[in-house]
């Protein structure tokens, strides 16, 4: 039986071209059941597969001996596109949790696919408000113009209410985000998934408030603002 569950394996893996674990429930279970993307040598288009795992003795003769996972025949496979579809049909994006800018200008595109413009469009209203609130040049622009809005001891945006300590973590965060989300989709092609792009937009979303916020803030400021 062993040998025909590899033989059936074998024959199956020949037709795959690649294929990644993507989501597993009960891990470590003996019958797990694991969310897997599929890309077939045949099909131009992926495929997810739900399927239920079997628990089996691996290899006893090797040192690093642990237990492998055989699929069974409970389960089902259908088109990414068709997955994705399903999924957003019976979840609700929580819009009333991400910034209302950001919403109007990444979530269209995030729907669409498009989750490298949607990921630069939130950050772009980051940009563009600071720019704005400051009333800073156009060549202004990115970490330079965060450091300038938001320096500890000179910045029109920074929140002098909190201790040094605090504004310049939240300037470290502020400029960090911008360079590790927003630069690498200005500059390469960054694979990314529905989830991964969403995950970027609420950092934007967290970073906007924080910044209306602080403008709002009418509290007993530690340093007076030297300007």
């Amino acid at each position: 039986m062993a040998k025909k569950i590899k033989a059936n394996k074998a024959e199956i893996e020949a037709k795959i071209e690649y294929q990644k674990i993507i989501g597993e429930v009960s891990r470590g279970g003996y019958q797990p059941i694991r969310f897997t993307r599929i890309k077939y040598k045949a099909s131009n288009e992926t495929h997810i597969d739900i399927r239920k795992f079997q628990r089996g003795p691996g290899d006893y003769d090797k040192e690093d001996y642990e237990d492998v996972y055989y699929p069974t025949k409970y389960g089902f496979r259908f088109l990414e596109r068709e997955f994705t579809r399903v999924i957003k049909e019976y979840t609700l994006m929580p819009e009333t949790y991400v910034h209302p800018d950001i919403v109007k200008k990444s979530f269209k595109l995030l729907d669409s696919g498009q989750y490298e413009s949607a990921v630069l469009q939130a950050f772009k209203c980051i940009e563009t408000r600071i720019r704005k609130l400051i009333k800073a040049d156009a060549e202004e622009v990115g970490i330079k113009l965060i450091r300038k809005a938001f320096h500890t001891e000179t910045g029109k945006l920074t929140d002098y209410t909190l201790p040094i300590s605090e504004r310049e973590a939240f300037a470290n965060y502020l400029a960090g985000s911008f360079g590790y989300y927003k630069n690498a989709c200005s500059h390469r092609d960054v694979e990314m998934d529905h989830l991964s792009a969403f995950t970027r937009i609420v950092v934007a979303s967290d970073l906007l408030k924080i910044i209306d916020q602080s403008v709002k803030s009418k509290g007993k400021p530690f340093d007076e603002p030297p300007f």
